[in-house]
């Protein structure tokens, strides 16, 4: 049973080493930027996000404050 799923995948895993062994380095390097170019999208937008989280919050008690000044 178990060689069987072996040998029935074999031919995936033959396939997918050929064409990872026939990349050259520059296709390595355009890999590996497409890879950190997308890692760095999404740092920057939770990054910004959570910024933008901070803003609010510090908006929206200025806002409360100004607000409850007025009505005293």
């Amino acid at each position: 049973m178990i060689t069987e799923k072996i040998i029935s995948n074999a031919p995936y895993a033959a396939s997918a080493v050929t064409v990872i062994a026939g990349f050259t380095v520059r296709d390595w390097g355009v890999i590996i930027g497409v890879i950190l170019t997308m890692i760095t999208v999404v740092v920057n937008w939770v990054y910004k996000h959570r910024q933008d989280q901070r803003e609010s919050a510090l908006f929206y008690q200025k806002i409360s404050k100004h607000f409850k000044h007025k009505d005293n």
